[in-house]
C-alpha cells in the first residue's frame, strides 16, 4: 500500500510557483549582467507559463483522471495477490478492508497535492543563447513512514485482537469503523510530521531568432508521470508475488 501511495504522491509534485532563483554565467560566456538579468526574467516567465501554470490549470485535472483509472485497473489485481493465501471465507472481507486502507492512504496523499511547491531554482547561461534551468520540486517525503507498525498499533487501539484476526470475516463493523478512523488519524499525523524532500529537474532552453524557446511536449510530461505511477504498481505487485 505504501508504494501505491508513493506512486500517487509523485503525481502531485508540481505545485505552487515561487520567484526566487539564482543566476550563473559559465566562464567564458560573453553576456552582460543586464542581458543576463533580462533573459533570466524571460526564461523564468516561460517556465512558469509553459510548465508550472499550465500544469496547475490543465494538467492536474487530466493527470488525476488518468491516474484514478490506472489506480482502479491495478488495485484489484494487487489486492487479489495479497489475499490469495488466506481462507476463501476471509478473502472478500480482507479485500474490502485492504481496499479501504489503500483508499485512505491515497486520498490523504492526494490532499497534499496543492501544498507541493515547484519553482525555478537556478538559471545557468551555458552560452549566450543557451541556458540550463534547474527546477526545484519540494514535497512531503513519506518514504518509510507508513509501515506495519501503524497498522498493528491501530488494531490494538480499535480493540481488534489477534484471535479476531484469525477469523477476519467475523470482526464487527463497529470495530472496523473505529480502525478506519484511527488509521486515518495516524496517516494524517505521519504526513504532517514527515520531512520535506527535494528533487531537481534540469531543463535546457535556447534563444532562437532573438526569443527564448523551450522544446517541450506537455503530453510527454503527463505520460512520464503516469509511467511513474504504473511502475510503482508493478513494483508493489512484484514484491507481493515474491
Amino acid at each position: 500500500m505504501k508504494k501505491i501511495f508513493l506512486g500517487l504522491f509523485i503525481l502531485g509534485t508540481l505545485g505552487m510557483a515561487q520567484q526566487n532563483y539564482e543566476v550563473y554565467i559559465k566562464n567564458g560566456v560573453k553576456i552582460s549582467q543586464s542581458e543576463a538579468d533580462r533573459d533570466s526574467k524571460e526564461i523564468d516567465k516561460i517556465i512558469n507559463d509553459k510548465i508550472i501554470s499550465r500544469y496547475n490549470n490543465e494538467g492536474k485535472k487530466v493527470l488525476m483522471e488518468k491516474s484514478k483509472k490506472l489506480y482502479n485497473k491495478y488495485l484489484n489485481d494487487l489486492l487479489s495477490s495479497k489475499i490469495k493465501d488466506f481462507p476463501k471465507n476471509q478473502q472478500q472481507p480482507l479485500k474490502v478492508f485492504l481496499s479501504k486502507l489503500s483508499g485512505i492512504v491515497a486520498q490523504n496523499g492526494l490532499n497534499e497535492i496543492d501544498k507541493m511547491e515547484i519553482s525555478v531554482k537556478e538559471i545557468s547561461f551555458l552560452e549566450k543563447n543557451k541556458a540550463k534551468v534547474n527546477v526545484l520540486v519540494k514535497y512531503k517525503d513519506t518514504d518509510d513512514e507508513i509501515d506495519d507498525e501503524i497498522i498493528e498499533g491501530t488494531f490494538k487501539k480499535s480493540g481488534i485482537t489477534d484471535k479476531e484476526m484469525e477469523h477476519f470475516e467475523k470482526i464487527s463493523k463497529a470495530k472496523l469503523d473505529k480502525f478506519y478512523k484511527y488509521f486515518e488519524e495516524e496517516i494524517k499525523e505521519e504526513i504532517k510530521d514527515s520531512d520535506y524532500g527535494e528533487k531537481v529537474i534540469e531543463i535546457e532552453i535556447k534563444k532562437v531568432n532573438g526569443k527564448w524557446q523551450i522544446d517541450f511536449d506537455y503530453n510527454d510530461l503527463i505520460n512520464e508521470m503516469l509511467k511513474g505511477l504504473e511502475d510503482s504498481f508493478k513494483s508493489m505487485k512484484n514484491d507481493i508475488d515474491d
